[in-house]
């Protein structure tokens, strides 16, 4: 079975190579061998013992760029042994996103995590880790050249586990979500940018040293804080009390910084706040499958209000009215 004939490349985005794979595109017969020599062999570098048989399934998209590759994986209960026959490299790995708990073994020494705890590894020395299924965990390689200039012992760090709790952390996770989402990895500035967050965010997560905390908290911990905070707005459009108060406060932070986070990328809270709003009533005006939601509806489902104010600001954005869009995007 040749990895070239059964690993599915996603389409070509320059330097970031893509690689899905899923026990899901095998025959049951097939996927035991497909594990052992696809993802045991050639992705992961490790022996795999699926503690379910047959029945093992998984799904992992690996992403390979300069100065990191990252494993987004759900997968079934096993154990993973990595021996030194396949170690090629000194990269500092961060394991996290576990939802159930784990144990891993390493550097001598046994751990036992709980779910949203992750633990740092370096893949110059061996390593096992295994327990139940995993709805979502994230595997990140980072060279440990890359890494060093920021923490201060960056050895004393293997082998360690960080706490569920750990703010730089809970960051680094919503952040690999946000740029998941919002498919920024495909696009070569931003990727770029994005890997540089994630070296931050890491450097964080293990204890930077404090010039390096203050540079990293500047770039990647303000683009994380960013991110996670416009995902709280995208949940919250509906609430008319929508504000920079009632978000600071969810991020217990001063209004005046939230602030200056939306002027740094060239607009102001409010102005974030209207464009999302007026996106989301765009999409739900050409949705064939809302036709039946009055136009009044939608705008009170995106947070307006005033339905006066909802048709102006809507059509300052998009050159139509509201009932002019949905006029010409749904037949009838």
């Amino acid at each position: 079975m040749s990895a070239s004939s059964t690993i599915a490349p996603a389409p070509d985005t320059g330097d970031c190579a893509v690689v899905r794979f899923s026990t899901e595109d095998y025959e049951p017969h097939a996927r035991l061998e497909a594990v052992h020599e696809i993802l045991g062999r050639n992705l992961q570098k490790v022996h795999v013992e699926p503690l379910a048989g047959e029945a093992f399934r998984t799904a992992i998209t690996l992403r390979q760029m300069p100065g990191l590759s990252l494993y987004r994986a759900s997968r079934s209960a096993a154990i993973y042994r990595r021996s030194r026959e396949f170690i090629e490299h000194d990269d500092v790995i961060v394991i996290s996103g576990f939802t159930s708990s784990y144990e891993v073994q390493h550097l001598g020494r046994t751990l036992s995590l709980g779910p949203g705890e992750s633990v740092i590894l370096t893949g110059a020395e061996p390593a096992f880790f295994g327990g139940p299924d995993q709805k979502s965990v994230n595997l990140l390689r980072v060279p440990a050249r890359t890494l060093s200039p920021f923490v201060a012992d960056l050895d004393a760090a293997y082998g360690r586990t960080i706490a569920a709790n750990n703010s730089a952390l809970r960051l680094l996770d919503g952040y690999l979500d946000v740029l998941e989402e919002a498919e920024t990895f495909a696009v070569p500035e931003l990727r770029r940018q994005a890997v540089t967050h994630i070296h931050d965010l890491i450097a964080l997560t293990i204890g930077a040293a404090r010039d390096a905390a203050e540079l990293a908290q500047g770039r990647g911990g303000q683009a994380a804080r960013l991110g996670a905070i416009k995902q709280d707005i995208a949940s919250c459009l509906d609430r008319p009390d929508l504000s920079v108060a009632t978000i600071a406060a969810q991020h217990r932070v001063k209004p005046r910084w939230v602030q200056r986070l939306f002027e740094r990328e060239g607009t102001t809270f409010t102005e974030y706040v209207l464009a999302q709003r007026l996106l989301r009533a765009h999409r739900l005006l050409t949705d064939p499958r809302q036709g039946h939601l009055k136009i009044s509806a939608v705008a009170l489902d995106v947070g307006f209000g005033d339905l006066s104010y909802f048709n102006r600001a809507f059509r300052r954005r998009y050159g139509v009215t509201p009932s002019e869009l949905r006029a010409a995007s749904i037949p009838g």
